[in-house]
C-alpha cells in the first residue's frame, strides 16, 4: 500500500474519534515526558493500537496514545510516545506518524527527547533548544518513499530545519519561568545501546552538543511536509566519558520525571506563544 493510501487511512480514523478536531500545533513527548503536558480542554485519547496501520510504542516511557485537546483557545495534539530504530521498525515507516498529523491540520511541530549532553554547560536538568542535527543514523525514513507529492518535495531544504522564532520565543520562556536553557545541536544515533566514549570524542569534535536515539527521522519528514519544527532535548545525563557513570535507560526515565514540572510550564507558554 502506498503510504499516501495508509496515512488517509489513518487520518479518517482518528476524525471519526475527534469529530474532525483540527490541532495547529503537535507535540511528540519523548522518553518520561509524555504526561508532562497541560490540562487540555475536551480532550479526547486515541490509542496507537485502535489506529489503523500506526506504529506502537514498545519502549518503557513510551505510553502510545495520541492526546487532543485545547488549551486557552489552541488546539493541540500529543503523541504520548514516539517509535524508534531501534525497536525493529524499518526507517521509512517513522513517515507515517508526522504525516498523519500533518494531514490532520498541524502546522508547527515541538519535538522533544531526552539525551546525553556532551557540553559542560548543559547539565542534567537543562534543556538544549535544537539550532541543527547531524543524522548519524546513516538512513532516512524518505529513502524509497518520497515520491507522493502530496506530502511535499523529494528534495527540500534544510538550512532552517529548527525555526529561528521558535526557539527565540523558547529561549525567553525558559528565562522566565527560571530553566536551565541553551542552544545546541543534535547528533542522532540508532542505538540501543549508548555510545563509548570514543565515540563521544568523536562526536563532539563534529560540533555536537547533544546525543539521543530519535528526533531527526521525525523532522525530516516534518520539513518536508512543510511543517514548522521546535526541537527540545531534555538532558538526563552526561554522555559516556565524560564523567565516570554508567548510563541505563532507568536513569534516562528518572531524570525525564525530574524534568516534568519545568516541562509541562514551558508547553503551558509555547501552545499559546507559537
Amino acid at each position: 500500500m502506498a503510504q499516501l493510501a495508509q496515512v488517509k487511512k489513518a487520518v479518517n480514523f482518528i476524525n471519526k474519534q475527534t469529530k474532525n478536531f483540527k490541532p495547529e500545533i503537535a507535540l511528540i513527548a519523548g522518553s518520561g515526558l509524555g504526561w508532562a503536558v497541560p490540562p487540555l480542554d475536551n480532550k479526547v485519547i486515541v490509542p496507537y493500537t485502535t489506529i489503523p496501520g500506526f506504529l506502537q510504542s514498545t519502549v518503557p516511557g513510551h505510553a502510545g496514545n495520541l492526546i487532543f485537546g485545547s488549551y486557552k483557545g489552541h488546539n493541540v495534539v500529543i503523541m504520548q510516545g514516539r517509535f524508534h530504530f531501534y525497536e525493529g521498525y524499518q526507517m521509512k515507516e517513522f513517515a507515517i506518524s508526522v504525516r498523519t498529523l500533518k494531514l490532520l491540520g498541524v502546522q508547527k511541530l515541538i519535538v522533544s527527547g531526552a539525551v546525553g549532553s556532551m557540553d559542560l554547560k548543559l547539565r542534567p536538568g537543562a534543556l538544549c533548544v535544537l539550532k541543527d542535527h547531524i543524522n548519524f543514523m546513516c538512513n532516512n525514513p524518505l529513502i524509497g518513499n518520497s515520491r507522493e507529492p502530496e506530502f511535499g518535495p523529494m528534495f527540500f531544504d534544510m538550512s532552517t530545519a529548527y525555526d529561528k522564532d521558535m526557539r527565540k520565543i523558547t529561549l525567553a520562556a525558559c528565562k522566565k519561568i527560571g530553566l536551565r536553557a541553551r542552544e545546541g545541536v543534535y547528533i542522532s544515533v540508532t542505538g540501543p545501546n549508548f555510545e563509548t566514549p570514543s565515540e563521544i570524542k568523536m562526536f563532539k569534535k563534529m560540533g555536537a552538543s547533544v546525543v539521543g536515539m530519535s528526533v531527526v527521522p521525525e523532522v525530516l519528514v516534518a520539513r518536508q511536509c512543510g511543517i514548522q519544527v521546535l526541537g527540545l532535548a531534555v538532558v538526563t545525563n552526561m554522555a559516556c566519558g565524560i564523567e565516570k557513570k554508567p548510563l541505563s535507560h532507568e536513569q534516562t526515565i528518572r531524570e525525564s520525571k525530574k524534568a516534568e514540572v519545568n516541562f509541562k510550564k514551558l508547553m503551558e507558554i509555547l501552545f499559546v506563544k507559537l
